[in-house]
């Protein structure tokens, strides 16, 4: 961020006070929507930096709106430098109440915190490392500890912006106020725990100066996705649809299998075809009418196995995409055969579960040069892929992505909250959709069948990627809208993939781009 603010001061000759100024100004304006009433008591926090500066003109503002603030400085007021000075000193004229806190006077940051209705944390910002030491470190303990809601500036005070990693101590806000673009602090556990509502606020910077940075990640939005989604035609048929093979179960596991492969219809595939275990084939024959079968030799326990290879390859290619994985196994015959359909299936091949721990035997077999691999693991099919722990992977989890699907030139979305979706060009987009309902046995097959349908209607693999887990969140949020967070099951998301579809589409008529 402090690049962005740096093009924008220098290339485009705006004044970095402007910058301050529109800041705390919009800043204001938002936190006045949701806590302002006339007398409210304001305790606005201010550390040394631009942060700092903010919190000067939110202050100023609160009080011309009717609000009681008082101002409290982490150094002596006199010590102001640059921008933040200025401020300060306007603060002054207006006879604001500003007092300094030294060393061991944490306690009247206490007290005036109980004291007040709302504290403005103005005290670190996007720059900061934690952990907090010193007088920044009593402060925020200090403030942990008041009853009053929290309006953090930027991020809350003792979180790392960039890591979104929380080491104590830390502040956890009501509202976050941010200006320009989010931080991955915004979005990634645990600080995403801490931020409460997030505020987007425009403060003038060209949108060259963000372009121009290249930061490769984004954060889906609505938008994003309905213009990804494919439109029917009035006169279109099923095989407009796409058609997806989906290789998938074991004795036990047909579940996941089936709900992968109605996944996929209710994404808006036109045709599913199920390949499992001859021994299974009941199984799908007796289940949902929509969905077809391939019946597979079995090996092993009931097992897919390699004597089914020819048959894959040939049903494969009369489709448009293929995926792997839901419910195998791990047997050794089946990993064998994952391993050859990896390196002979000639359409865009989504692996998940199993599928992926069989990849993680043998990494060498990405070495050749397709394009169109897709894998959506989650922690702990990353570790095994990437030779990490699930602690290391979800301690940095978007570089994590990143690094393995440059190397192999996949697409890959890891999953989970925030689930990462990382492409081989180095690119990252961070989902928002999703919440805790969706912690349970099945969400996963019910994810890589919506991707799965949504390859076959022909989007690429990147498209897909973003489109499907945008979506199978969001029927997760509309799965616990009515039944709440704990309780949804796999099966109860389906019938809100095509809900959560059209409610894409339906945001994307309000606000055309």
């Amino acid at each position: 961020m402090a690049r962005v603010d740096a093009r924008a001061v220098e290339e485009f000759d705006i004044p970095s006070a402007c910058l301050m100024e529109t800041a705390g100004g919009r800043a204001a304006g938002a936190i006045w929507e949701r806590f302002g009433r006339p007398g409210l008591r304001v305790l606005v926090v201010c550390g040394r930096g631009n942060n700092g500066g903010d919190g000067f003109v939110i202050a100023r503002y609160l009080l011309n709106r009717g609000a009681q603030v008082r101002v409290m400085t982490l150094f002596p007021p006199e010590e102001a430098s640059g921008d933040p000075a200025v401020f300060l000193g306007v603060l002054r004229k207006m006879d604001a109440p500003i007092e300094g806190i030294g060393q061991g006077e944490a306690g009247r940051l206490r007290e005036a915190a109980a004291e007040s209705d709302l504290v403005v944390d103005a005290i670190l910002g996007t720059g900061f490392t934690p952990p907090a030491r010193g007088l920044v470190g009593e402060a925020i303990e200090a403030l942990a500890q008041a009853p009053a809601p929290i309006a953090a500036v930027d991020i809350p005070s003792g979180i790392d912006a960039t890591t979104g990693h929380a080491e104590p101590p830390h502040l956890s806000a009501r509202l976050t106020l941010t200006f320009a673009l989010l931080k991955r602090g915004h979005l990634l556990m645990p600080a995403a725990d801490h931020v409460g509502e997030v505020v987007l606020l425009d403060i003038g910077i060209p949108e060259a100066c963000v372009v121009e940075e290249g930061i490769p990640l984004r954060l889906t939005e609505a938008l994003d996705v309905a213009g990804l989604l494919p439109r029917r035609r009035r006169d279109a048929h099923k095989g407009d649809g796409g058609q997806l093979l989906l290789v998938a179960g074991s004795p036990g596991m047909m579940g996941a299998a089936l709900m992968a492969a109605l996944a996929a219809l209710r994404a808006g595939a036109g045709r599913v075809t199920l390949a499992v275990p001859e021994s299974l084939a009941y199984a799908v024959e007796a289940g949902p009418p929509e969905v077809m079968c391939l019946a597979l030799p079995a090996g092993g326990g009931g097992a897919l196995d390699p004597a089914g290879f020819d048959l894959i390859l040939e049903k494969a290619a009369g489709m448009n995409a293929l995926v792997v994985g839901p419910g195998i196994s791990s047997h050794p015959r089946t990993v064998e055969l994952v391993q050859r359909l990896i390196q002979h299936v000639e359409r865009p091949l989504l692996l998940d579960a199993d599928a992926l721990n069989a990849l993680s035997q043998d990494l060498t077999i990405l070495d050749g040069p397709r394009s169109d691999l897709l894998l959506t693991p989650h922690p702990g099919e990353m570790a095994r892929l990437a030779g990490l722990s699930s602690q290391e992977v979800q301690a940095d989890r978007i570089n994590t992505a990143i690094a393995f699907a440059t190397r192999h030139q996949a697409h890959l979305a890891l999953k989970g909250w925030g689930t990462v979706v990382a492409t081989p060009e180095g690119e990252a987009w961070i989902n928002p959709t999703g919440n805790p309902a969706l912690a349970t046995a099945g969400t996963g097959d019910v994810l890589s069948g919506v991707v799965g349908g949504l390859l076959s209607q022909g989007l690429a693999p990147e498209a897909a990627l973003v489109a499907g887990v945008y979506l199978h969140g969001l029927a997760g949020d509309l799965a616990a809208e009515g039944m709440g967070e704990a309780g949804v099951t796999a099966t109860d998301l389906l019938p809100q993939i095509p809900r959560a579809r059209m409610r894409v589409l339906a945001k994307a008529e309000e606000k055309p781009r």
